[in-house]
């Protein structure tokens, strides 16, 4: 009987996706010490024995060298860093591991479970602490030669401007992002504010809040503008907890991204909120075991 396993890995929960007989249980785990490798290493061991599964596939924030299943860069999981979970898991279990970037595994189980079935080129952003990019070409991830394609966040939008947390300036993340929402608001009102409370203000009506969303969607049509008329995609969904808890960020952003996009490539691209919210990765860890290894 095959059980499949999905498990995406963050900075305070594995978040687990397991399918069985047809049926998908699902289940967040708070990690304790997450900060320290054993200890993150012997709260994954607990999740293999406890659902004992066939095949794993496993979502983690940061870059995973394809060629060496390293964990070569993870702002967020920085004791990780140099870690080859795919053969840890492997030689202990015995069991086959699919492991790949958060953002790419995000778009892939929208592909499969969400609102990005039937594309055939599907592209996921997930605006949250930081901007991800996943993309999903006839049903297969693309990821590129060495796996850190699409990292949509670093494309460079503003010459000099904004720091971002990469440590370049002019990212895309660093305008769109939670950090990036801060920022425009603080230029504008010159108030500090968290993304929480901005969010807020812009319900309640509130004009620098606007504003604010205003130049926010601006960046963000700009990046879907570049990714349209590079990859000429069918849909792109935008996920995470800023247009999860705003919505009218889609709605500025389609309509400037009509007036941006070329006529041919505008024709057939749909512009949605992704169905899977923050269980995109979970779910799309379980279609990597599932679907990969068919």
């Amino acid at each position: 009987m095959e059980r499949f396993l999905g498990i995406d890995i963050g900075g305070t929960f594995l978040k687990v996706a397991f399918k069985e007989n047809g049926e998908i249980k699902t289940e967040k785990i708070a990690v304790k010490e997450i900060q320290k490798k054993e200890s993150f290493l012997e709260n994954l061991r607990e999740v293999v024995k406890k659902y004992n599964p066939n095949k794993i596939g496993i979502a983690i924030a940061g870059l995973v060298d394809k060629k060496t299943g390293l964990l070569t860069n993870s702002p967020n999981l920085k004791f990780l860093e140099g870690l080859n979970l795919k053969e840890f898991i492997e030689k202990e279990f015995n069991i086959e591991v699919f492991i790949e970037n958060d953002a790419n595994v995000a778009a892939f189980g929208e592909y499969v479970y969400g609102n990005g079935k039937g594309s055939k080129v599907l592209v996921c952003l997930t605006l949250g602490t930081g901007l991800g990019g996943g993309l999903v070409i006839d049903g297969k991830i693309f990821s590129g030669v060495s796996g850190s394609a699409m990292e949509i966040g670093h494309i460079t939008v503003e010459k000099d401007g904004f720091l971002c947390h990469c440590g370049r300036k002019g990212c895309l993340e660093s305008y769109v992002s939670s950090y990036g929402l801060e920022r425009l608001y603080c230029l504008i009102s010159e108030e500090k504010r968290s993304s929480f409370e901005i969010i807020n203000l812009a319900k309640q009506n509130d004009d620098k809040a606007i504003q604010t969303f205003e130049i926010f969607t601006d960046y963000l049509a700009i990046g879907i503008m570049n990714i349209a008329h590079i990859f000429n995609p069918d849909t792109v969904l935008l996920s995470g907890g800023i247009i999860e808890n705003y919505s009218d960020v889609l709605t500025l952003t389609k309509s400037k991204v009509e007036k941006l996009v070329f006529p041919l490539p505008l024709r057939d691209l749909h512009i949605n909120s992704a169905k899977l919210g923050s269980w995109s990765g979970a779910y799309g860890a379980l279609a990597l075991a599932e679907v990969y290894s068919s």
